[in-house]
């Protein structure tokens, strides 16, 4: 199920919030810094673990965010040309594209 949810759990001395991703089927633990949180409500965990789920999915998915480029790579200044299964392809750039 392509879901996403969240909840509490009770444990020895509290509760700990979990929240499941939409490409994983694993309850995962709120954590701080690699350490589970202890919460000592129930409605604090859940909370906690809302957050963290939806920090995860307002996160940046592509990354560092930078811009393709139209320039020659590198690899093409040094080399000219780029070869496929023992084949030399020069590379040709298309104006605009």
């Amino acid at each position: 199920m392509n879901g996403v949810d969240a909840r509490s759990r009770e444990i020895l001395g509290g509760y700990h919030g979990e929240f499941r991703k939409v490409h994983k089927a694993a309850w995962e633990v709120v954590c701080l810094g690699g350490t589970p949180c202890v919460f000592e409500t129930a409605q604090e965990a859940e909370v906690a673990a809302w957050r963290a789920l939806r920090s995860h999915l307002c996160n940046d998915i592509v990354g560092s965010g930078a811009k393709a480029s139209s320039g020659k790579s590198k690899a093409e200044e040094l080399f000219g040309s780029i070869f496929k299964r023992g084949k030399r392809i020069q590379v040709e750039r298309k104006k605009g594209a």
